[in-house]
């Protein structure tokens, strides 16, 4: 039996025209071509699909049989066709993201929710695995938008700066660094410095770490901790110094006895890029989305609005050390961090 889709169209259109002339003036055909291909198709079916009664036609027994086949099939391709249409536009589809940074989710929230006002049907997931490793997951196809700071050659990526940040360094109020107006790489000799978890199979040594090897400087003691709260709350308690993001630390300035310093400008300023290998709609309508946040766009959120966000969309492969909390020992205090339920506590 050889039926094709226009067969469907034509028996729908005849039968909510009631007559040939009708029908072929909605088809675009003549009415002789209408009546050859409705003829080929009883012929080939060899059943009655129309009654004649003069100029209007009825649907016989097997002519209503083959029109519920035939808005069932039609009612699918046009919602086929939408789907298409909405994921060509940029209306519909999947969007995978990650960060370079584990504490960059702090600011993500607000575009998510600024993005989906304007395409809800968009199904962003963050990938929270690729954080590590987002290039990677970008060349495998795994990832959409890798926002990062450290960029491969590769011909295949394409990278778009989106904002810039400076390094500062984090010190209590109480420490001899505090009266110093710029921080020097050689202030950290003896000192016990503070800096985040990295992995070293990935070649990609934090600036301070490689500037540290590079002047042979050697701290005291060298703690990694992954936790910006944590590493914040040591420092308040004058049991270190570190280094972050102006960004990052900003919000932990107010009632706390810490102060950021300035290091020297050829190390303090960072450049990010949003990267991705794919030029989609999706894709770019997002990208000009994080464009007008870092252009001073109103998208802010309060933590529990940020925190509800970041759980919606978040995908993670969650392990023993994620799901525990950290509880570090400050002076007879104690303070926990949960990172199963708040990703901003993470620090790079």
């Amino acid at each position: 039996m050889n039926i094709a889709l226009h067969h469907f169209r034509l028996i729908d259109t005849i039968s909510k025209e009631g007559t040939l002339t009708k029908a072929a003036k909605t088809l675009r055909l003549t009415q002789s071509a209408l009546s050859h291909q409705l003829k080929e198709l009883e012929r080939e079916l060899d059943v009655e699909i129309f009654t004649r009664q003069g100029k209007r036609l009825h649907l016989a027994e097997q002519g209503y049989r083959f029109l519920r086949s035939s808005e069932k099939i039609l009612a699918e391709i046009k919602s086929l066709e939408e789907d298409i249409n909405n994921y060509k536009n940029g209306k519909t589809g999947k969007l995978s993201i990650s960060m370079q940074c584990y504490t960059a989710y702090h600011w993500l929230p607000g575009v998510i929710k600024y993005y989906k006002r304007r395409w809800p049907d968009i199904n962003i997931q963050i990938l929270s695995d690729a954080t590590r490793r987002p290039l990677e997951y970008l060349m495998n196809g795994d990832l959409d938008i890798g926002i990062i700071r450290t960029q491969m050659v590769n011909t295949k990526i394409r990278y778009e700066p989106i904002f810039e940040d400076r390094l500062v360094a984090v010190i209590c109020k109480d420490h001899p660094l505090a009266k110093k107006d710029v921080i020097a790489i050689t202030d950290f000799q003896d000192q016990e410095l503070i800096l985040p978890l990295y992995d070293p199979s990935y070649q990609d040594t934090p600036v301070i770490e490689s500037l540290i090897q590079a002047q042979q400087v050697k701290p005291k003691t060298l703690h990694r901790i992954h936790y910006t709260d944590a590493t914040i709350e040591m420092v308040n308690a004058n049991l270190g110094i570190t280094v972050m993001a102006d960004w990052i630390v900003e919000p932990y300035l107010a009632g706390r006895n810490i102060v950021t310093k300035p290091l020297h400008h050829s190390i303090a300023k960072r450049a990010w890029f949003a990267a991705t290998c794919k030029q989609t709609p999706a894709i770019q309508n997002f990208l000009e989305c994080l464009k007008l946040y870092f252009s001073g766009a109103d998208m802010t959120l309060d933590e529990t609005e940020k925190k509800l966000i970041i759980e919606e969309h978040v995908i993670e492969k969650q392990t023993d050390d994620q799901a525990a909390a950290v509880v570090i020992s400050l002076n007879k205090a104690k303070v926990a961090v949960n990172t199963l339920q708040d990703i901003k506590h993470y620090q790079y």
